[in-house]
C-alpha cells in the first residue's frame, strides 16, 4: 500500500471516527489513537528515507542530458496547459528533439 493511499484512509476514517463521535457521542482511546499516528507516521518517515537512499544512488542522472530533456519536457508540457501558452505540439517536440 502506498504512503498516500494510507494517509488517505486514514483521513476518511478520522472523519468517519469524528463524524461518530459526534453525533452519538462515543468516547475515544487516546492511547490507541496515538499508537495507531505513530506507527503511521513512523512507516512514512522510513519509506521516504529509502527514497532518499535511492536518489542519492541515482547521483549520475543528474548530469544525463536525457534526464533534463524529459524535464524540460514535462515542465513545458504543464506551463503550456496550465498558463495557456497555445503552444502546438507540432513545434514542442522537434524543438526538443
Amino acid at each position: 500500500m502506498s504512503r498516500k493511499t494510507l494517509l488517505a484512509v486514514l483521513a476518511v476514517l478520522a472523519a468517519v471516527l469524528a463524524f461518530f463521535k459526534e453525533q452519538f457521542g462515543l468516547g475515544m482511546d487516546v492511547t490507541a489513537v496515538l499508537g495507531g499516528l505513530t506507527a503511521v507516521v513512523l512507516y512514512v518517515l522510513f519509506e521516504a528515507k529509502l527514497d532518499l537512499k535511492k536518489i542519492g544512488a541515482q547521483a549520475g542522472r543528474w548530469k544525463d542530458p536525457k534526464f533534463w530533456l524529459a524535464f524540460v519536457a514535462v515542465v513545458l508540457a504543464a506551463l503550456n496547459k496550465n498558463l495557456g501558452l497555445n503552444l502546438p505540439a507540432e513545434t514542442i517536440i522537434p524543438t526538443l528533439t
